[in-house]
């Protein structure tokens, strides 16, 4: 498939029309929905919490919020420091 580029937005044709009953249709959104999701971890631990005040609850959200950011940054840098960019 070659590269196409252009100038403008206007210039980029409109998207094909997809018919909405078209099998391929909701093959294409699944693979979408498959590779946006393919590979990361669950948000919060699985399971059912309740909290004494609202404040418990967005402390506990915020530090599943950081160890899943944590453990996502850790996944993307190798520990070997091969890009490390000194050398």
């Amino acid at each position: 498939m070659p590269l196409q580029r252009f100038r403008s937005i206007e210039e980029v044709p409109p998207p094909a029309a997809v018919d909405p009953g078209d099998p391929v249709a909701m093959e294409r959104i699944w693979g979408v929905l498959r590779f946006a999701t393919e590979g990361l971890p669950a948000a919060f631990p699985p399971g059912v919490r309740r909290y004494a005040s609202l404040e418990a609850a967005q402390a506990d959200r915020r530090a599943a919020e950081l160890a899943r950011m944590r453990r996502l940054r850790g996944a993307a840098s190798p520990s070997d420091g091969s890009l490390d960019p000194r050398g």
